[in-house]
């Protein structure tokens, strides 16, 4: 059995208030590391703070000092009444001099719908999370991990994770004799349950950590020292900002049709039953055939039918069936068809229809998990539900969007960046056949101060719109547009230049279902595109070189963020192409990334000074979503787009532009925008 740690030296149970003044006392105009313990993770649901603890580290100290105070815990121990806990909480918070947490998005947002006063936005935050992520992107980035790989024994407690396998010991004891897995109880019941004094030992050692982590971390993450340090002040200051801007993001979430997934949901089994009907006339199966079986339909279309297999799963080496292959076989077989739109509709259902209801708030808002370290690259992704996975072009997306609705008298304006991994392909590698498609005569204009954002903004709208892949397809392969070929070409060109920051090969071509290249015809392509724009090709060997040449195998991009590619230094030379295949690809969609993490800030400071009357509610992508009412959309669209265009410069000659939409009703309606309506 494994034994609850002793409470530290350091620490203290908080049951009585009168020890909370000597808390507040001794955190006033210091650097103050906050955690929330709750009763679930779902704060949007009612699953609310059972206690919270809080360090300091004094000057004089060997390390920080931390109180535990508890007042919700589902226990029959002494306890802090809620009142002054509350009270003792906002004092700390509203005079600290920074505050410090471990993806404190979370706790910022526990607190808030619990009614904690965190305290003014204006205080400096540092997550050291998102630390650890600006130093390293590629490693795990739990607490307790990073507390072990970063601090080793240098604090007072040796095991990083003595006092989290206790909690989780005793809670995998409570869920059996519930008979619940650990999960569903978690789930249930969260941290509510946890005696006090095991539960404020593990919760003191967390807000400790952060205290050593930030000690430890803080200067590697500004890069003080290094050449990119200037840079990265920035990139640090925008980073602990956007945990803010993502908090708020979060809490306000966006309206869910809950009514309409639901027919939704009856609606797919209605259709899917119709398509399983055809298919098993068509391919000649029993009733019992399950068609979301691999395995199955594996056997069925290369074994029964004898369909020609098209390639191998990366996973398993077996003949694959992904839509990529459903798509070349549909000329095979007259039932094809319908199995893929069987499986499309699958997804749809199976993911974005009980399974999205279930993560509703009680007022018919989701409030979706923006993750700021979820990516290599620094793009941003999401969770709960993972937004950028809804299908965009299938009837099924469609409608799964449709429930996304805004607002009462409401508008929903969407600024997305045109483009612009080609455009930061274009500025990385100085293409001349990219650079040249990007020429605009009204932003020289600009860049030479003859005139303003405004009048700019006006003057480009009348510039003739420029065909970017249809260009590449003339200057590369001599397409014309009067000849039979040239739709062929331009989707060639059009799918080689969305590859090629994504580090893809010829293989992208010759599986398009649409282009049915073969081999060959795919790589004399793909050769050639690469071929008359040989500044890729010259980019990619400085950038490995640069690497190589790097002590920690690393590349800084413009916004001072790095990127890590130790496989470019593996013997095995697949797993160096790959490696060299996802540097590339990270320093143009990271480049890319960039401008959306600022902006959103950007976007968050003007809401916040009151300068932009409407609010962030989402981001997919290389989009952001702002709400607002509808007779403001005029004015949020203007600002929105003006703020997320505003790298003037920055990348060349080289323009920085955005896209409007808008809709009044739901997502699956919106249409063009702009912006004077």
């Amino acid at each position: 059995m494994l034994l609850p740690p002793p409470i530290s030296p350091n620490h203290q149970i908080v049951t009585d208030p009168r020890a909370l003044s000597g808390i507040v006392n001794a955190c006033k105009d210091r650097v103050v590391a906050f955690d929330f313990e709750t009763s679930g993770l779902r704060w949007w649901g009612g699953q609310l703070p059972v206690g919270y603890s809080l360090s300091v580290w004094p000057e004089d100290a060997p390390a920080p000092l931390a109180w535990y105070v508890a007042f919700d815990h589902r226990t029959v121990e002494p306890q802090c009444p809620e009142a002054p806990a509350r009270a003792a909480f906002a004092d700390v918070m509203n005079n600290a001099s920074a505050i410090v947490a471990h993806n404190a998005k979370f706790d910022l947002n526990t607190g808030r719908a619990g009614g904690w006063d965190t305290g003014p936005t204006a205080t400096p935050l540092h997550d050291t999370m998102i630390q650890a992520y600006l130093i390293r992107e590629d490693r795990r980035f739990k607490l307790e991990k990073l507390a072990e790989e970063v601090l080793g024994d240098g604090t007072i407690y040796g095991d990083a994770w003595g006092a989290s396998k206790a909690v989780d010991a005793w809670i995998i004891r409570r869920a059996k004799t519930l008979r619940l897995t650990k999960t569903a109880y978690l789930n249930r019941y969260g941290h509510a349950e946890v005696p006090v004094g095991l539960e404020g030992e593990y919760s003191c050692r967390d807000a400790a950590h952060c205290l050593y982590l930030h000690a430890a971390q803080h200067g590697d993450a500004l890069a003080i020292g290094q050449p990119h340090e200037d840079q990265r002040a920035a990139l640090y200051h925008n980073e602990m900002l956007l945990v803010r801007a993502l908090a708020d993001m979060e809490y306000t979430g966006q309206r869910i049709d809950t009514d309409r997934l639901s027919r939704l949901k009856r609606e797919l089994e209605d259709e899917q039953g119709a398509l399983a009907t055809e298919m098993r006339r068509k391919f000649g199966t029993p009733a019992a055939f399950r068609w979301g079986n691999d395995n199955d339909v594996r056997d069925l279309l290369f074994t029964s039918l004898g369909l020609p297999v098209v390639k191998a799963s990366k996973k398993t080496g077996e003949a694959s069936v992904d839509r990529s292959v459903l798509l070349v076989l549909d000329g095979e077989h007259e039932g094809v068809a319908d199995l893929m739109e069987w499986r499309e509709l699958e997804k749809v259902r199976t993911t974005y229809t009980d399974s999205l209801i279930d993560k509703v708030d009680p007022n018919g808002r989701l409030h979706a998990s923006f993750v700021q370290h979820g990516t290599d690259t620094g793009r941003l992704s999401s969770r709960g539900p993972n937004l950028q996975n809804i299908p965009v072009r299938s009837s099924g997306g469609k409608r799964v969007r449709e429930a996304f609705v805004t607002d009462n008298g409401q508008a929903r304006i969407y600024c997305d960046y045109s483009q612009i991994e080609l455009r930061l392909l274009a500025w990385i590698t100085g293409c001349r056949n990219l650079t040249e498609a990007y020429d605009s005569r009204a932003y020289m204009g600009l860049l030479d101060d003859r005139y303003g954002y405004e009048s700019y903004r006006r003057r480009r709208v009348s510039e003739p719109s420029t065909d970017v892949h249809g260009v590449v397809a003339q200057s590369v392969f001599g397409a014309d547009p009067a000849d039979g070929d040239w739709k062929k070409k331009r989707r060639a060109a059009k799918i080689i230049n969305f590859g090629v920051p994504y580090g893809a090969g010829p293989k992208l071509l010759s599986d398009n279902p649409q282009l049915r290249l073969s081999d060959r015809e795919a790589r004399k392509y793909f050769n050639e595109y690469h071929r008359k724009n040989p500044e890729i090709a010259t980019t990619k060997q400085a950038l490995f070189r640069s690497m190589l040449g790097d002590k920690w195998t690393r590349f800084v991009n413009w916004a001072g963020r790095t990127r890590h590619g130790p496989g470019l230094r593996h013997p095995n030379e697949r797993i160096r192409a790959g490696a060299e295949r996802a540097m590339f690809a990270s320093l143009v969609q990271g480049s890319a990334a960039e401008l959306t993490r600022f902006s959103i800030v950007r976007l968050w400071t003007a809401q916040q000074n009151g300068e932009l009357p409407g609010v962030s509610t989402s981001t997919v992508h290389d989009e952001v979503q702002v709400d607002c009412q509808a007779s403001d959309a005029a004015e949020v669209a203007r600002k929105t787009q003006a703020v997320m265009e505003d790298f003037t410069g920055l990348f060349g000659s080289i323009p920085v532009i955005a896209d409007l939409e808008i809709t009044h009703t739901n997502w699956a309606e919106k249409e063009d925008y702009n912006g004077n309506e």
